[in-house]
């Protein structure tokens, strides 16, 4: 016996907000350094996750409206610093229209040339393998050259406010 066709409903991006605010999300900055004149460019990303070992990749997803991603992607390299509780300004800051992200953020250049986050958890120092249009965004994939790690509790995004994880006893 097979199951009768079910047409699908569209679903409204307010529907789609409101559910999908249950879902925690880390939360990580995208850095790079634009090679040609030297200025940091940053956006934050809510979708950040690992997507392989061998080789090691990760993926994101980025707004087709972002004006950050292609300049962050134009440098060829990129860094991801995931951020750790207390860091909201940093989210702030890079989730900011403009230029010159960076300024009052606190960072150092990476030995691949990019901007870490000081405070984070883990830095990825990566490279742009592919990208794809998935409905209204680009989903990046990209390869890791090198990733370190930091110490402490990840900032979470949930349900339009910050906080961190705590372990239940």
């Amino acid at each position: 016996m097979s199951a009768p066709a079910i047409a699908a409903r569209p679903i409204s991006p307010d529907t789609y907000r409101t559910v999908m605010r249950h879902l925690p999300t880390g939360v990580a900055a995208i850095c790079a350094t634009d090679p040609g004149n030297g200025t940091q460019h940053g956006m934050i990303v809510g979708t950040f996750a690992s997507l392989s070992m061998e080789p090691a990749l990760v993926t994101f997803s980025v707004m087709h409206s972002s004006t950050s991603w292609p300049k962050i992607a134009q440098a060829g390299r990129f860094a991801i610093s995931l951020l750790a509780e207390g860091q909201q300004q940093v989210c702030r800051a890079l989730s900011a229209k403009g230029e010159d992200k960076l300024r009052a953020l606190d960072w150092s250049e990476s030995g691949w040339g990019t901007p870490h986050i000081h405070g984070s958890l883990a830095w990825f120092d990566c490279r742009v393998e592919q990208q794809f249009t998935a409905g209204d965004h680009l989903v990046v994939i990209a390869s890791v050259l090198e990733m370190t790690s930091g110490e402490g509790a990840p900032l979470i995004f949930h349900g339009g406010r910050f906080g961190s994880f705590r372990e239940i006893a």
